[in-house]
């Protein structure tokens, strides 16, 4: 092999070593010849460029290595210093045949030298680093750096056509310097699918046991956003104390059980610790694959009722706080109706037509009965606190005052997803053969276990018995309106009696229609509770009429014709007799002040007159 090929094949190989290295290097001086390359260097340089200047990032604590390639090196000894933060790593090789030997090793400097025999020290060799053999080899070392302390590191090689170096930025290692945290309470029984996220539950009964109700999970994070989580060797310390009801501790019953923990870990209290570099992703949701700097702690009720105030603090920092409630037993309750009039020998059952009984709670409810009925009666259950509170070894009833009329009834706790703690559903019922008109109250009671001993009562709720619909008056909720304005059409159903038809599912008036088109939908009321029903969906003409007319047919076998008339002003006519109306009101009370003035001068006159006789 020629000279000059050997020349070309290691520019070859420097120029692919500096390439794969991953530097960033920028040439200083065209005369400076020593190089850099190595894995673990983060940023790149372009094929064929001088490597004269490189720079680096890297974690603190940990290595950085590096190549050093005397390329155009006449030096035969070549001086290696660090300075700023850490050190360097240079081994110790001796002098021998054709080799790359040092001497003068420390922390911070180093001398490599070209050496032909193992008896050469730097300057008695006639090798340069450059050439080795004679025949271009060039010489290369590898090194290390290391630093524990964030800051700039800078390793100078002076070659003989200048200064080549390695700027080494040392930064704290990802997940080593905390940011922030996120807090968040949930249930102690559910798997979390978010553990960043807040619960639905909120509160759980007082009653001392030795599950947990709720978990607290901390997750501490070295970036402002949730992508790099904290080591558990880094994380910081965390206390999670507990105001009020309840009682929190680091490790749930399932952990006391399974886990071998200490007793001293399991205990309970108004706070718990966990210390820096101990953070563990117990009874936690993995955060990206990784549940580092995760902390969970427990919720446990202690028998007092009332709000639980949790505050968590992290690093020395209050960082959230949540409540929860922990509620007592039953000791109050209130009712509240959804139907007024109800039917003589009504029947209880989720059929269409019947009186509701199902367990949904009435907000769920679309119609008065059938599967999706309103229940007549709701029953809220409430602690000493006010808290919503349910015990299933209690009874709810509806007592009616007068069971020839309304029967008294068994209520049920209502359940879904709408359903709140405490909520009762009481199916009343009208009973056969009671008279149209006749009513009577119904007290919603709370009883103890042997459902006699009273512990509660509501107030009384007052139904009545109605009868089928036997007429039906159409009209409207004013009888003028502004262009518009939205319409809400108004139905009011009689039984043959006269008295408020039942309550029911009906379209009370079929084929409605109106004389002037209107806006929006008009319709029918599709229900009547009290018997009145209302539709609000159309809205009065853009123009002014004397005389809107709506009208339709009511459900009797007959199909009553029956209508409805209003009238429409337009805004600009309304504006101004109310501009009117202000300046008559105004007139008047000018006049009224004068009068009053009047007076005064007369009484004031009169007292004159007094004192002179």
């Amino acid at each position: 092999m020629s000279t000059k090929t050997s020349i070309k094949r290691i520019a070859a190989v420097a120029a692919v070593a500096l390439t794969l290295g991953g530097f960033s290097a920028v040439s200083a001086h065209a005369v400076a010849t020593d190089t850099f390359y190595g894995s673990g260097l983060t940023t790149a340089i372009n094929s064929g460029t001088a490597a004269a200047t490189v720079t680096a990032t890297a974690a603190t604590s940990t290595y950085v290595s590096a190549t050093i390639v005397f390329t155009g090196d006449t030096n035969n000894a070549t001086q290696i210093t660090s300075t700023g933060v850490g050190s360097i790593n240079v081994p110790s090789i001796a002098a021998g045949s054709d080799r790359v030997a040092t001497t003068g090793i420390t922390t911070t400097s180093a001398v490599a030298f070209a050496a032909h025999v193992s008896t050469d020290v730097p300057g008695t060799s006639t090798t340069t680093l450059s050439n080795l053999n004679g025949l271009n080899a060039v010489g290369t070392l590898a090194i290390s750096a290391y630093s524990a302390t964030a800051g700039s590191q800078v390793i100078t090689v002076a070659g003989s056509g200048g200064s080549s170096t390695l700027t080494i930025t040392w930064g704290a290692a990802a997940g080593t310097v905390y940011n922030h945290s996120v807090v968040a309470i949930q249930n102690a029984a559910v798997a979390a699918a978010d553990i960043f996220a807040d619960g639905t539950l909120t509160s759980a009964s007082s009653a001392a046991t030795g599950s947990p109700v709720a978990q607290i999970t901390i997750s501490q994070f070295s970036t402002a956003d949730t992508t790099t989580a904290m080591t558990d060797a880094a994380s910081t310390a965390v206390t999670v104390a507990v105001a009020g009801a309840g009682s929190i501790g680091a490790v749930s019953a399932g952990d006391r059980s399974t886990t071998g923990v200490t007793d001293a870990a399991a205990v309970r209290g108004p706070s718990s610790t966990v210390a820096a570099a101990s953070a563990s992703g117990h009874g936690s949701t993995t955060v990206s694959g990784s549940n580092t700097g995760t902390s969970t702690f427990y919720l446990f009720a202690n028998g007092v009722a009332g709000t639980s105030t949790i505050t968590v603090t992290v690093n020395g920092v209050v960082t959230a706080t949540k409540t929860f409630t922990f509620v007592g037993t039953p000791s109050a309750i209130k009712a509240t109706s959804h139907l007024k009039v109800l039917k003589a020998g009504g029947v209880a059952g989720t059929a269409t037509g019947n009186v509701y009984t199902g367990a949904s709670p009435y907000i769920d409810a679309t119609a008065i009965s059938g599967l999706t009925g309103i229940t007549p009666l709701s029953v809220f259950l409430s602690d000493a606190n006010g808290n919503a509170a349910v015990d299933s070894t209690l009874y709810v009833k509806a007592v009616s005052a007068d069971t020839t009329i309304v029967s008294s009834a068994t209520c049920t706790v209502t359940s879904g997803a709408d359903a709140t703690v405490g909520e009762y559903n009481c199916p009343v019922l009208g009973v056969s053969g009671a008279t149209s008109g006749k009513s009577t109250t119904v007290t919603p009671t709370l009883f103890k276990a042997d459902g006699t001993t009273v512990i509660a009562s509501a107030t009384p709720v007052t139904f009545t018995i109605g009868g089928a619909i036997a007429k039906t008056v159409l009209s409207t909720d004013a009888a003028s309106y502004t262009a518009l304005a939205p319409v809400t059409v108004v139905v009011t159903s009689t039984d043959s009696s006269g008295n408020a038809a039942y309550d029911q599912d009906v379209t009370a008036v079929s084929s409605i229609t109106s004389s002037i088109l209107l806006g929006g939908t008009l319709k029918s009321p599709a229900m009547i509770i009290g018997g009145v029903g209302s539709k609000t969906g159309a809205y009065a003409p853009a123009a002014t009429y004397a005389s809107v007319t709506i009208s339709g047919n009511d459900t009797t076998a007959a199909a009553n014709a029956v209508s409805a008339s209003f009238t429409v002003a337009s805004p600009t006519d309304s504006a101004a007799q109310a501009a009117v109306d202000a300046a008559n009101e105004a007139t008047d009370a000018a006049n009224a002040a004068t009068d009053a003035a009047n007076n005064a001068m007369d009484s004031a006159d009169a007292a004159q007159q007094a004192a002179l006789d």
